[in-house]
């Protein structure tokens, strides 16, 4: 047996092992897990961490005035999560969209106008608000049936067909915080495989070869696993190779453990964001070493319920972290807003490091 294969099976045993430990403890009814620590009104969630102080202290970050835009491009050929959709045209099929008076019998005034259908917050490069991840709880003696969001709130009492009346985007605020990068790329000398569990051992190695110091209170802790370049380049390809490309990144990818979730809710994050779709491992062919079939699933997305639904930490997916890994350092000014779209359940996003 090669010592690769070993470490693939040692960490596959681990990942079994604190899985059902998780379980086992991941129980969101016998838990009380609301009303939040900001209080039983509170729609904001983490972004309470973010201080004045925290935001003076991230400031002082930005030594070299060098920036990294953190958004994936969005067109006709990225990959969507299946029921999801993307599609931008421009009205009136190209021409200008507006015709307008200007002086002279020469000129006028004319503009361009795109429309764009999709769930504006979930493709591409997504932010999920506290609208977008609930628990459902049937059946259980004592509670109402229902989905249930950050601080307590039940889908049924607030949602609604033209958007959530609690939780919404709107009420998130604003990311000007330290940044970390868990650089698993650079430390592993290349792409994550499918379904890779990323490991305490992995996220203390990744801070130590970086040179930076653990997440802390208000931070956002991204993680750079590879797996997005599978269609960095779409565009340049066929459609069919994009097409194939697209299926193997929606099959899965390298993803974050229960016990770095669980850590990072611990330190107190504002937000936790990544280059995969899904934030979480997943192996659904079962291709790689650590498979996990959808059918096999116990729990579908741990530090999604565990960060957001729980404790309003917010979620960043499908975020481009090539160029931050390869010019960048471990810590930076992380800025960003999203969106105010009232009653949404997430924003698409362009954030910025800053260094």
């Amino acid at each position: 047996m090669s010592g690769k294969t070993l470490i693939r099976l040692l960490a596959g045993t681990w990942l079994a092992l604190y899985l059902a430990h998780s379980m086992a403890d991941n129980n969101p009814v016998d838990e009380q897990w609301w009303p939040s620590e900001f209080g039983a009104d509170d729609e904001a969630g983490a972004t309470n961490y973010i201080t004045p102080a925290k935001r003076v202290e991230a400031a002082q970050l930005v030594r070299r005035g060098e920036v990294a835009t953190l958004g994936m491009p969005y067109h006709a050929r990225i990959p969507l999560f299946p029921g999801r959709i993307f599609s931008l045209s421009i009205p009136g099929g190209g021409t200008a969209t507006h015709d307008l008076p200007w002086s002279g019998e020469a000129y006028r005034q004319t503009f361009m106008d795109e429309l764009v259908t999709a769930q504006i917050g979930q493709v591409g490069t997504q932010f999920d608000s506290l609208g977008h991840p609930m628990i459902r709880i049937t059946g259980k003696r004592g509670w109402v049936d229902g989905d249930y969001l950050y601080n307590g709130r039940r889908l049924q009492d607030i949602g609604g067909p033209y958007g959530l009346q609690k939780n919404g985007t709107e009420k998130v605020g604003s990311f000007f915080t330290r940044g970390i990068l868990i650089d698993l790329v650079r430390l592993k000398g290349g792409n994550l495989p499918i379904g890779y569990p990323i490991t305490m051992a992995d996220y203390e190695a990744a801070l130590k070869q970086a040179g930076i110091d653990d997440a802390r209170q208000g931070d956002v802790v991204l993680f750079r696993t590879g797996w997005n370049d599978l269609w960095r380049d779409n565009l340049d390809k066929s459609a069919a190779q994009a097409a194939a490309d697209n299926a193997r990144f929606n099959a899965g990818g390298p993803g974050i453990s229960p016990e770095v979730c669980d850590h990072l809710a611990s330190r107190k994050v504002a937000m936790v964001g990544a280059d995969n779709w899904g934030i979480e491992p997943y192996d659904f062919n079962g291709e790689g070493d650590w498979p996990t079939p959808i059918a096999e699933l116990d729990e579908w997305a741990y530090c999604h319920m565990n960060l957001s639904a729980r404790r309003g930490i917010y979620l960043f997916e499908n975020l481009d972290l090539k160029e931050l890994g390869e010019r960048g350092p471990g810590e930076f000014l992380f800025s960003w807003a999203p969106l105010k779209l009232v009653g949404a359940t997430g924003s698409p996003g362009n954030p910025i490091a800053a260094w």
